[in-house]
Order: C-alpha cells, then structure tokens, then sequence
C-alpha cells in the first residue's frame, strides 16, 4: 500500500523531458518519474515495486481466504436462514467482506490488464487523446487506470469499517498475541 501512494501522490504522472508529452518508458512516466525520487527511487521502480508488492498481496488474501474458509461457509448459511429476520450485526459484517472481496477480485484483475495486456508505451497519450489507443474490453488505459486507483479507495474506505466492526476482535486477539509474547520472553530458560 505504501507503493501505492507514493506512486499516486508523491511521484505523480507528468510532462515529459523538457516540458514535452513524450516520455520513454523505460525512464519512467513524466517529469516526476524521470527526476523526482523518493528514498532514492524514480517512479517506475515504485510502479514495479507496487506491481509485485501486489502480486505478493494477492498470496496473502488468497492464503487468508483459505484460513478463514470455516468462517465463509458457515458465515453464508447463517445469512441465508436470517433472510428475512433482523440479524444486523452478522449481516452487516459479510455484506462488507462480500464487498471487500468482489473490489479486490476488480483490482487484482483491473491491475494485471494495466501491467501485462495494456501496459504504457511510447506516444500512448497522443493515442489517447486521439481516441484510438489501446483497449481491453473497450477500455483505454487511462480509463483502466483510473477505475484502478478509484477502487483503491473504496477498498480502503471498506477495510477501514471492516476494522472497526471487528475492533473487539483485534484488541482481544492482540492482547492474545501481546501476552503470549510477554510471557515467552518473561519465563527463565530451564537448562
């Protein structure tokens, strides 16, 4: 996530050298991309640093799924016998994670067709503009881009109220965590 926001927001897209629309690839994407660097990387490495990093994250949620299958099973038959009667709270919580789920499947896909089927290229915005660039599903890259970065938001706008409705869970599970640290580093060694 930390990619993704110094890509989006410190390290923004720009003009080209010289105040020119131009911009190799392999140099990075715009004025920002080509001169600016955070911790001592120009853009594209954060794009290929936010590009793996995600691929990495897409394990993780796979593996978290997985992990909480129990939960997912047991969860949708308890909703579906509520159809009908007012159980709020268990509603409330898988209509968020169906939620989180379906915008991260939209992300994943959504940032591999920018990475790998219409990833940029020399004088795409000239094409852009023009209205013939490159497509998918009848979609420029510059429209892709934007539904990715959006969905962003909305992922993290969810995973902020998916935190606060199982606040009480994190704090017992942390306080869980937090003790059984304590108490591993607290016991004398016996030897």
């Amino acid at each position: 996530m930390i990619s993704s926001y110094i890509v989006w927001f410190i390290l923004p897209r720009g003009m080209g050298q010289h105040g020119s629309q131009f911009c190799p690839s392999q140099i990075g994407q715009g004025l920002a991309g080509n001169y600016v660097t955070v911790l001592g990387w120009p853009r594209y490495v954060w794009i290929e640093i936010h590009s793996w990093a995600s691929v990495a994250l897409l394990v993780v949620i796979l593996l978290h799924i997985i992990l909480h299958w129990g939960w997912i099973v047991a969860t949708t038959k308890r909703v579906k016998s509520y159809i009908g009667k007012r159980v709020r709270r268990v509603t409330e919580l898988y209509v968020a994670a169906v939620v989180l789920f379906i915008l991260f499947l939209f992300e994943s896909f959504s940032g591999f067709v920018i990475w790998l089927f219409i990833p940029r290229g020399a004088a795409d915005f000239y094409r852009m503009i023009s209205g013939v660039g490159r497509t998918f599903w009848g979609l420029q890259r510059n429209i892709w881009v934007d539904l990715h970065a959006w969905v962003a938001v909305a992922i993290m706008g969810i995973i902020i109220v998916h935190i606060i409705m199982n606040w009480n869970w994190v704090v017992a599970m942390s306080k869980k965590i937090l003790q059984g640290i304590s108490g591993a580093i607290s016991k004398p060694s016996e030897g």
